[in-house]
């Protein structure tokens, strides 16, 4: 096998090897990010605060209006005692008993409201705990899958990775270290390219008969526009 041809084989090698890394370290990010799961954790947190606010607000209501009962029932009781005769703290009275009765009665619409909010904030807090634990199988199931497809490209990697070793002991010094700085240096890490209708398979220029020949015969030459070894399968 030529050198160029080596070189070649190189360079798939190679390639898959960097498609392979980078996929390694996509999977790597994916495996650490919890993105959906926090979200519907948050989205969890959010609807029990809420549900606990409304139910704060009930308890509140329902306490003060218990309050007020108590209060109003004791003013009546002192007011038709018969123990007061002075007109004017009868009349005192009868005004007071009207206020508690009125403040409770105001009570009972933001009672109705907050009894409301409390049932739809717990149906929310029940759907978002749903949510959360859907999200969170689906993560386990996406967690697998992408754990054994790590496990496989893991094994894939060392193979090419011997390969890779056993191929670059068949080139040259001179050639494997241009190969090498053009990986560095270029794009994509592509430094040998396949002439496609004698032009350089990357960017296109036409190639002179001349070169092609050279090329055929087993010289290592390069692109003279983009620097890319060339290789005619």
């Amino acid at each position: 096998m030529s050198q160029a041809a080596t070189l070649y084989q190189l360079q798939t090698l190679d390639s898959e090897i960097d498609s392979i890394r980078q996929r390694l370290a996509e999977i790597g990010q994916l495996l650490e990010q919890n993105e959906a799961v926090r979200a519907a954790q948050t989205a969890l947190e959010q609807s029990e605060e809420e549900h606990r606010r409304w139910q704060t607000r009930l308890t509140d209501l329902e306490l003060e209006r218990a309050h007020l009962k108590e209060e109003t029932a004791a003013a009546e009781k002192r007011l038709y005692s018969g123990k007061i005769t002075n007109p004017r703290e009868l009349a005192d009275l009868q005004g007071k008993v009207r206020e508690l009765n009125q403040r409770y009665e105001d009570l009972e619409e933001p009672l109705i409201e907050a009894m409301l909010y409390v049932e739809e904030s717990s149906q929310a807090m029940a759907e978002a705990e749903a949510a959360l634990e859907r999200v969170r199988a689906e993560q386990a199931s996406a967690t697998t899958a992408l754990s054994d497809e790590q496990a496989r490209l893991s094994d894939r990697l060392k193979e090419l990775e011997a390969q890779v070793e056993q191929i670059r002991a068949q080139i040259e010094a001179e050639h494997l270290a241009r190969y090498d700085k053009l990986r560095q240096r270029l794009k994509g890490g592509i430094a040998v390219v396949a002439v496609r209708n004698n032009g350089c398979g990357v960017c296109g220029v036409q190639l002179t008969s001349r070169l092609v020949q050279q090329i055929r015969h087993g010289q290592v030459l390069t692109c003279p526009t983009c620097g890319r070894i060339l290789y005619i399968p």
